[in-house]
Formats: C-alpha cells, sequence, structure tokens
C-alpha cells in the first residue's frame, strides 16, 4: 500500500513539474509580496502550532502544493478554501516571494 502511494506522489509530482514552469512564468515578485499578507498570518517563521513556515520554500513545489489544494487532490479545507481563489498568476507569485524570503 505504501508503495503505490509513493507512485501515486511520484507520478503527480512529474505531472505537474511541466506545468509548474509555465505558471511560474506568470509571477511576478512584488505582487506575490502584496498578496502574501493573508498566508503569513498563519505561516509565520517561527510556529509552534504544525503550521510550516514557508518562508524560503522551493517555487516548483510551492506551486505543485498550491495547485493539489486548488483541486482538492490534498486534504486541508482552509488551503483549499485560500487556494480555491487563487489564480495561476497569485500563486506564481507567492512562490516566488516565499522562495526569495529566507
Amino acid at each position: 500500500m505504501r508503495f503505490l502511494s509513493f507512485l501515486f506522489i511520484l507520478s503527480f509530482f512529474c505531472k505537474t513539474s511541466l506545468a509548474d514552469e509555465s505558471i511560474l512564468a506568470l509571477g511576478d515578485t512584488e505582487y506575490g509580496q502584496h498578496l502574501a499578507g493573508e498566508c503569513v498570518t498563519c505561516h509565520k517563521a517561527n510556529t509552534s502550532k504544525g503550521i510550516p513556515s514557508i518562508n524560503g520554500y522551493d517555487k516548483d513545489v510551492f506551486v505543485t502544493l498550491m495547485l493539489a489544494y486548488k483541486n482538492k487532490e490534498m486534504e486541508n479545507q482552509v488551503m483549499q478554501m485560500i487556494a480555491g481563489r487563487l489564480d495561476n498568476e497569485q500563486i506564481a507569485s507567492l512562490a516566488l516571494y516565499f522562495n526569495k524570503i529566507k
């Protein structure tokens, strides 16, 4: 069962990586900074509530995860709602911005 789960995750990331490149081309770091206010409300650099910091996130991973939440392929109602409101340009802009933050 774990092997099948691993294969699903691997195939999901392989499929989306080419799409991520075209989505990332839409992004603008300054726009991402403008949009980031809602994200940092929960995703603080030092949080102890199990919510990960997204500072320094790999931009491809960020896009892949946000698309998975948007398409309800990953479970988290809050993230599904937030990602569902974002278009590809906004996702790309956030990915570029958070990738720059260390």
